[in-house]
């Protein structure tokens, strides 16, 4: 197939490439071979470790099979997480737009950021349309599907460009018991922390365990499973010791993911403390 080239085969090629999240704005699967499809299906395989000469005008079969794989194998994954039925809410068409900063290659997405929305938002899926972050789950385990993971969304300070942002639904303290780490905002004096009900941490694993496969259908790679506090010194209790340790460090074992080690943290942000993890001894909250 050659630049110049009409037809079925090449409205085939463009629709895979719309299908896999690589739009075509200008002419979409119009059947027709142009620069459009060619910088779009160079992005592709950029995407997915393929060289890519820039002045090429000819797409190899090796190429084209190439897209078929990975179609196939996103066409055959399950859509979100493995739920119940009607647990999994695909939001994407209606999120508010605001909070994106463009889109990433899938080879950037290496890490997923935890965090507590410090709030209840509750149970109704359209409540979470303009959350910041790619997926929420819920206090009753729904999970809801916000954003595209190839959009960098503004949720997680440094960890932006590089990670997917989950939002787990509650208010929780920093130190699980310790009501010094818990945060009020100035008109709810009289609010008190949450436990992390059991729905809520098995729909939060099913959730990062279809990440994980998600980007790696796409060509990406995730090895870091981070908290908020990592990057930020204004979200030391983000997303809370109670959620680190029944979703992050159980998954850090399953999955062979880390938080980057004992030192690591980004710019402002604060490490894991030995409270969330016995492990960083001395390492204070």
């Amino acid at each position: 197939m050659k630049r110049g080239d009409k037809g079925t085969e090449v409205r085939k090629l463009q629709q895979a490439l719309i299908d896999l999240g690589y739009d075509l704005p200008r002419w979409g699967a119009d059947g027709d071979l142009g620069t459009e499809t060619i910088d779009t299906l160079a992005r592709f395989l950029r995407d997915h470790g393929v060289s890519v000469d820039d002045d090429a005008d000819v797409v190899s079969d090796a190429e084209l099979a190439l897209v078929d794989r990975v179609l196939a194998a996103t066409r055959d994954a399950p859509m979100g997480p493995q739920l119940a039925s009607g647990r999994f809410h695909d939001l994407r068409s209606i999120a508010a737009q605001a909070q994106i900063g463009g889109r990433r290659p899938w080879q950037q997405v290496t890490g997923i950021t935890l965090h507590q929305t410090a709030c209840v938002l509750g149970e109704r899926p359209q409540r979470w349309g303009t959350v910041v972050a790619h997926m929420g789950v819920t206090r009753a385990g729904q999970v809801l599907w916000i954003h595209d993971f190839e959009k960098i969304v503004w949720h997680g300070n440094g960890f932006n460009d590089t990670t997917i942002g989950i939002e787990m639904d509650g208010t929780y303290a920093g130190i699980e018991g310790d009501l010094r780490t818990f945060w009020r905002p100035a008109d709810e004096p009289a609010r008190q922390p949450q436990t992390p009900t059991l729905e809520l941490i098995e729909a939060a694993k099913a959730t990062v365990r279809w990440i994980c496969k998600e980007v790696a259908l796409h060509g990406g790679r995730i090895t870091k499973l981070v908290a908020h506090r990592q990057s930020s010194k204004d979200r030391e209790s983000d997303p809370g010791s109670a959620l680190w340790q029944r979703v992050a460090m159980p998954l850090h074992t399953e999955l062979g993911l880390d938080d980057g080690g004992p030192g690591f943290k980004l710019g402002t942000g604060l490490l894991i403390p030995e409270a969330w993890n016995s492990s960083r001894t001395g390492v204070k909250y």
